[in-house]
């Protein structure tokens, strides 16, 4: 998609109301009233309710806004991250699932944050928890703190690590899997370079234990509609 001032209109981006149908997905997604999003995101309730209703082609300042309110990006509520042509939500001859190169998917890993690590937990047994992430020199960097579940991974040998990106409004999406080994980064230099670089974790930014999945195994699909 191509840089817009932040008034001109989004044009070609979506078909006819599927931006709606993303607005009021991820809503009820979060448990919000048309109100609640109209309130967080400094607008009138009837535009918000258009929105939903109707297809039309809002500002990028309006996009940018309701994906803040609903704590998502620009990106997601255009459909932009589903790299792929519109597609019926409920396709009459079923759905078309496409094999990724390995190119192609870590190309993917590296447009998200957030992907599942699964791993074997002393405490818990088998395990598989969500976790901020950043693709850097062909592996993927997590951190944590030294007493978490996550810590226990390190040098586990192989974990695996999921990361998927899907729409609802268009029965669209993508996953990749990963597998490999998790190692701990313990030379202080590097470490530095990794934490200046890494992904935010949710919890807050005291989590200064750096972890490295040395990437071996890579598979993926996409799955679209039958044209």
């Amino acid at each position: 998609m191509r840089r817009m001032g932040i008034t001109e209109p989004v044009g070609t981006v979506t078909g006819p109301g599927e931006l709606g149908r993303r607005i009021a997905q991820r809503r009820h997604q979060l448990g919000l009233s048309t109100e609640e999003v109209a309130t967080r995101a400094r607008m009138a309730v009837g535009y918000v309710a258009d929105l939903e209703a109707r297809p039309t082609h809002p500002t990028t300042d309006a996009v940018v806004r309701l994906a803040a309110a609903l704590e998502t990006t620009p990106d997601t509520l255009l459909g932009g991250d589903v790299d792929q042509r519109p597609a019926p939500a409920r396709p009459a001859t079923g759905p078309v699932f496409d094999a990724l190169t390995r190119e192609t998917a870590m190309e993917l890993l590296a447009t998200k944050q957030v992907g599942r690590l699964a791993f074997h937990s002393p405490d818990r047994g088998p395990v598989a928890l969500p976790i901020n992430y950043r693709l850097m020199d062909g592996d993927i960097v997590l951190r944590t703190a030294s007493d978490s579940s996550l810590a226990t991974a390190a040098g586990q040998d192989p974990v695996g690590f999921e990361v998927d990106s899907t729409d609802e409004a268009t029965g669209q999406g993508w996953s990749v899997l990963v597998t490999g080994r998790v190692d701990q980064v313990d030379d202080p230099a590097e470490q530095r370079r990794l934490l200046e670089h890494s992904a935010t974790p949710w919890v807050g930014d005291d989590r200064d234990r750096v972890l490295r999945l040395l990437v071996g195994d890579v598979s993926g699909r996409r799955v679209g509609a039958r044209p």
